[in-house]
């Protein structure tokens, strides 16, 4: 069974990756430009904490269908001004992997506690699911942050999901280096 929710990690993270091209736009992604973003702080937290589940809801829930680019817009380094090739990469190749379980995977976001006193960063507690199992205590916490207008799963998320299949990835660029800016 835990190999097997590896593998739809995987898939997850495949269907997530398949970015068509470099250049993403991330107008749908974002809070409209009049207004300013969400801060998990004060009167808009409850925004905020809304956002963050859709960030993670787009990112991880393969069974809605969401195109690459529209899951790429709300994981860190992934698009955007911030782009990391070297993951992008990394994810692609996973992705190419593994899309076949993306479909049947999804997830639950259990919990998000706003951290810090900007209002820019959040931890993640939650759980992934397969075929409408829950997978409690597989996926390791993770995180989002406030990236522009967006709230974005951060990378280091995406590498400890990663890692689920391949714990050698914490180790190589660029998650190495993301580990450690931690």
């Amino acid at each position: 069974m835990r190999r097997r929710a590896i593998v739809g990690v995987m898939g997850v993270l495949a269907a997530s990756a398949l970015v068509v091209g470099m250049s993403v736009s991330v107008g749908g992604a974002s809070v409209s430009s009049a207004k300013a973003p969400p801060l998990c702080a004060g009167k808009t937290k409850a925004a905020a904490i809304k956002a963050i589940k859709k960030s993670y809801d787009y990112f991880l829930n393969g069974s809605l269908g969401y195109t690459a680019a529209q899951k790429a817009a709300y994981v860190q380094y992934l698009s955007g001004k911030h782009l990391n090739q070297s993951l992008l990469d990394q994810f692609t190749a996973s992705s190419e992997a593994n899309a076949a379980q993306a479909a049947t995977t999804a997830v639950d976001v259990d919990k998000v506690k706003c951290v810090g006193k900007k209002g820019k960063n959040a931890t993640v507690n939650f759980t992934l699911v397969l075929s409408g199992s829950r997978l409690e205590g597989l996926a390791p916490p993770g995180a989002a942050l406030l990236d522009g207008k967006t709230w974005k799963v951060t990378a280091l998320t995406l590498c400890n999901l990663q890692a689920l299949g391949d714990p050698s990835i914490l180790e190589k660029a660029p998650c190495s280096d993301i580990v450690l800016k931690g």
